[in-house]
């Protein structure tokens, strides 16, 4: 909470006294322990997911940006429903996004792209 309402201080700065702070900040982070929840999930549906898109991301329907190592289309999947609240770990709830739309969802979470994304899902895994 405390990081947060730093960068709204930040944010508020003009140009000039940015700069400023920003070339007289230290040159060594500092750092911190953090407890975090991870929520596992199943390969097969993730995989599943990349498959089907084949390279497409389901929101921008833009090729995936790059290859990864192996040569496939670097995709993130992403829960339309999170698993952080409660959404279930399968192919009825599981896409395959770019890494810009998958931020964009997680940041942004547009009912209109929520809908758009279960439509996908409902068309294409034939649900519904």
């Amino acid at each position: 909470m405390k990081e947060v309402l730093r960068e709204k201080k930040v944010r508020k700065l003009d140009n000039g006294e940015l700069e400023n702070r920003a070339r007289t900040a230290r040159r060594k982070s500092s750092k911190r322990r953090t407890a975090t929840t991870t929520y596992e999930r199943d390969p097969y549906v993730s995989e599943f997911a990349k498959r089907w898109a084949k390279g497409i991301c389901q929101l921008c329907n833009h090729p995936a940006p790059f290859l990864n190592k192996n040569g496939d289309p670097y995709l993130h999947t992403h829960h339309i429903e999170w698993l952080s609240r409660g959404g279930e770990d399968s192919i009825y709830n599981t896409i395959a996004l770019c890494p810009n739309c998958h931020d964009k969802m997680h940041i942004m979470n547009l009912e209109e792209d929520i809908r758009e994304l279960k439509d996908k899902v409902i068309f294409n895994v034939g649900i519904g």
